[in-house]
């Protein structure tokens, strides 16, 4: 058996998010859909986070078994001409028979897109951000965002999901905003996440942002550990996955890697 690795982007726009959904239009299951007949095979796919509805990717990443011995970049190329414009393989390796897209990542890094303008966004940038109208302040967010880097109990940023984990705990390697124009984007990177973690943090920076809490509430919603005490949960349209990091060298152990793509 052959193990494949997938490095994927896709518009989440049209989609009830990554996992399987039976009568429903989700990312797995349209590609699941093209690669199967490909391969002669049902193809199971392992990925490296389940995107919620509406959520983008430009680096989303699984890998799936196959006896398959068809070409790694025909079988790219021919998944691509069956897909729809909104989903895109942009590489596919051979790695190690152990290889996780799951379990081996190293580290995620999402990135979350406002347009933070009392004007409506242009219609090409629309379905990837969150029209923000109301006044912004960009500095208390940075100062804000500082209590939240780090390995910290971000329970409070949980939404619940009805699977109890066995763990909230997270290290937050990074968490940056940047301002140009009317574009604010907040950059977070961490060894793992909590279910709607990201988008529950951008809530709460924002709320930072407009005036109603202060940078230094961070410390009192992280120590409640109660969903109550942060903010709310920013829109889905706004939050794209960039990376998913892992070990190459482990990786592509025994494995023959594809070409790069842009």
């Amino acid at each position: 058996m052959r193990n494949l690795r997938l490095l994927i982007a896709y518009d989440g726009s049209r989609y009830h998010g990554w996992q399987h959904q039976p009568g429903l239009p989700t990312v797995e299951g349209r590609l699941v859909e093209v690669l199967s007949p490909i391969t002669q095979t049902r193809v199971a796919l392992t990925v490296a986070g389940r995107t919620d509805a509406g959520v983008h990717a430009r680096g989303q990443v699984a890998n799936f078994r196959t006896a398959s011995d068809i070409d790694a970049e025909r079988l790219r190329r021919a998944a691509n001409s069956r897909l729809g414009a909104d989903i895109l393989v942009r590489r596919i390796d051979e790695v190690a028979e152990a290889f996780s897209a799951r379990f081996d990542a190293l580290a995620k890094h999402y990135r979350y897109t406002l347009w933070a303008d009392a004007d409506k966004p242009p219609y090409w940038e629309a379905p990837y951000c969150f029209h923000w109208y109301r006044p912004l302040d960009v500095e208390p967010m940075a100062r804000a965002a500082r209590h939240l880097v780090g390995e910290r109990d971000f329970k409070s940023f949980e939404t619940t999901s009805g699977q109890p984990r066995q763990s909230s705990i997270c290290n937050v390697t990074r968490l940056d905003l940047g301002r140009d124009a009317e574009h604010v984007r907040v950059d977070v990177e961490g060894n793992r996440f909590l279910y709607n973690m990201v988008r529950n943090l951008v809530g709460t920076l924002l709320e930072v942002g407009r005036g109603r809490l202060a940078p230094d509430d961070v410390p009192r919603i992280l120590d409640a550990r109660e969903r109550a005490a942060a903010g709310p949960t920013a829109p889905a349209q706004g939050l794209t996955m960039m990376r998913v990091d892992y070990d190459e060298a482990r990786a592509v152990q025994e494995g023959r890697s594809g070409p790069s793509q842009p």
